[in-house]
């Protein structure tokens, strides 16, 4: 199990779930009522930094098959209570949301680059 690449996938679908947040909030800004929504990570944070806590003997007798599932944990978008849509802040989360996965995908693929580099013994 590779901690730094199930660490750079759940920030890359954090990244997707605040960017689709932000799209359908900007689809119905104009509907009268439109509450603004936002992705809810606690869970999945919760459990990232659970099992980077824990000691290296327990994160070892984990497989693969358990962390993922513990990480595959659904975004849920939530409705904020009496928020109203702003498109300049869905906006301004739209490019944030752009950029963290920019900069994730960057960093996923120099991490593939480095473990290619890895096995082929040229590192």
């Amino acid at each position: 199990m590779d901690m730094t690449t199930e660490a750079l996938r759940l920030g890359l679908a954090v990244a997707h779930a605040r960017a689709e947040a932000a799209s359908a909030n900007i689809a119905r800004a104009d509907l009268p009522g439109a509450r603004a929504q936002r992705a809810d990570f606690g869970r999945a944070l919760g459990i990232l930094h659970t099992l980077a806590e824990a000691p290296g003997d327990v994160r070892e007798s984990l497989d693969d098959a358990t962390v993922a599932q513990a990480l595959d944990v659904p975004v849920v978008a939530s409705d904020v209570p009496s928020a109203a849509v702003s498109l300049d802040a869905e906006v301004a989360d739209m490019e944030v949301a752009g950029a963290q996965f920019q900069t994730l995908t960057t960093l996923l693929s120099r991490r593939f680059a480095m473990l290619q580099l890895a096995m082929t013994g040229r590192a």
